[in-house]
């Protein structure tokens, strides 16, 4: 049913479709999760940028991609004004999806939806042509059921343990190599690409393509520099 004042709500300031209800993509899932377009192994970034940060002019990558490995409150924007923050994510001729985050004593609504935000931004930024490689994160193993949907298999896919404290915590550590086995069997990436280091087994599970973090790469330059 309208009123005289519904068609207020579709454009500003009333209007409220903050949750980018009225622009969904196709899914294969119960929960509506948007489907990403897969990325093949022939199509690989060779370094990876953070998010808003600007590559220094001595530092000539090919094909840089920028990545959400983040606190989420850096990058929250390009889910609140997604076409606002477009031109920030053509700088780059490859894209990860954000990386919101999932934590395992958040409830699992939440932890839902920060998996189905960075699904939409990936599908909304495939929509306007960018080459957009899936980030995936999980939690414990109640986020299987639905962390690795949206995700087609076979595709390159990219993940981080950056904040996880697997090589001093030892709950830390099962929990993040039992998901990264579990992604293994659902989604079966041709390829993984790795932001900074991983559990050792990790490497042994299948082939990582590890891209440095930018601390790694100034503590590399402050070695090269002292010797």
């Amino acid at each position: 049913m309208s009123t005289r004042s519904s068609h207020n709500w579709q454009t500003q300031p009333g209007y409220m479709d903050s949750l980018h209800l009225n622009e969904r993509f196709p899914a294969n899932n119960r929960w509506g999760i948007p489907q990403l377009t897969p990325v093949t192994k022939q199509h690989l970034p060779d370094t990876l940028i953070a998010y808003g940060y600007r590559a220094r002019p001595k530092e000539p990558f090919k094909a840089p991609a920028t990545h959400f490995f983040l606190d989420d409150y850096r990058f929250e924007s390009v889910w609140r004004f997604p076409r606002k923050t477009l031109p920030k994510a053509r700088k780059y001729p490859f894209v990860l999806t954000p990386d919101f985050s999932l934590y395992r004593d958040w409830p699992l609504a939440a932890q839902l939806w920060n998996v189905y935000r960075s699904r939409w931004c990936g599908a909304f930024w495939q929509r306007q042509g960018l080459w957009v490689i899936p980030t995936v994160s999980w939690s414990s193993a109640d986020s299987y059921p639905f962390c690795f949907l949206g995700i087609p298999k076979g595709s390159v896919v990219a993940v981080s343990a950056v904040g996880v404290k697997w090589r001093t915590d030892l709950l830390e550590h099962a929990l993040f190599v039992k998901g990264f086995q579990e992604m293994l069997r659902q989604i079966e990436p041709v390829s993984v690409i790795a932001y900074g280091s991983l559990p050792p087994i990790c490497n042994e599970l299948t082939a990582v393509i590890h891209r440095p973090t930018r601390w790694d790469k100034r503590r590399k330059e402050i070695t090269q520099t002292r010797h």
